[in-house]
């Protein structure tokens, strides 16, 4: 029997908020969420290099307990649900709204001035007090998602079996998978099969 591979981060939303909200997957026909433990919430940041320079007791301490998994999946329901209701051109709850808010009030961000090789550049930190501070950027990549992107372009893979979401820069507005490799070849062969059936059923209701 071959051994199952457990799912992994995808990040194929062209978007971070919509890479965050993809941490709910589908694996062998059953809905996985990607984010388990406060450790799964750090390793998916760290994939993102949002992290930078953290304690190293405050990290042992965060990814140990679940306050940070918890906040985690409350600022993706509320992105969920404001999306949604986003890509239908209709306003999002007040509620959801404020849930996402009140990540934003923390300001604990420094930004810093540097030089090098006579270019200037800049680096940002993140001056964490609390486990919900780490995921200000997400929040802030919520708000630039929201607030500068068409809605109308995220979309849900075409797949019914998948959940995840993509913002469609293609040309012409015409990608429908989250990805060809996937979801595109097995809706194709689904496709194909579907066609071959039918004419199938055809030659046997009227044979030659």
């Amino acid at each position: 029997m071959p051994k199952k591979i457990a799912p992994s981060f995808c990040f194929i939303g062209n978007h971070l908020a919509l890479d965050f909200m993809n941490t709910k997957v589908v694996a062998d026909g059953k809905l996985v969420d990607l984010l388990q433990t406060s450790d799964d919430v750090w390793n998916w940041l760290n994939q993102t290099d949002l992290l930078v320079d953290q304690p190293t007791d405050s990290v042992t301490q965060w990814r140990a307990g679940s306050s940070l998994v918890e906040e985690a999946i409350e600022l993706r329901t509320a992105l969920h649900a404001i999306l949604l209701q986003g890509m239908q051109g209709a306003e999002a709850a007040f509620e959801e709204v404020e849930r996402v808010n009140r990540f934003l009030r923390s300001k604990v961000i420094t930004t810093t001035l540097l030089q090098q090789g006579g270019q200037f550049f800049s680096v940002r930190h993140i001056e964490a007090q609390r486990p919900a501070d780490l995921l200000l950027p997400v929040a802030e990549a919520a708000v630039d998602l929201l607030t500068k992107y068409d809605l109308r372009l995220v979309k849900k893979c075409e797949n019914p079996q998948c959940v995840l979401h993509f913002y469609d820069n293609s040309k012409n507005s015409t990608r429908r998978w989250c990805s060809q490799k996937t979801c595109g070849n097995r809706m194709k062969v689904a496709a194909y099969l579907e066609r071959r059936k039918r004419a199938e059923n055809e030659e046997t209701k009227n044979p030659g």
